[in-house]
């Protein structure tokens, strides 16, 4: 069963190769989003006082790095 160049299945295969790039392009560009949503379902899962002492870790991080 091999295939010709002119043989339709071709053209599946094309789909394929399309349909995974799309899908590893998508899976990266929502990277970002999902550690943002894991991040906030960890901050959901502990109790108000360790969640306002972890936000103000992460401010006074990211309020060091923007003061360089």
């Amino acid at each position: 069963m091999s295939m010709t160049l002119h043989d339709p299945r071709w053209i599946l295969v094309a789909w394929a190769v399309v349909a995974v790039a799309s899908a590893l392009r998508f899976w990266r560009l929502t990277g970002p989003f999902r550690s943002k949503v894991k991040a906030q379902q960890r901050l959901e899962s502990l109790n108000p006082e360790q969640a306002r002492a972890s936000l103000e870790r992460s401010w006074l991080k990211s309020d060091t790095r923007n003061h360089r």
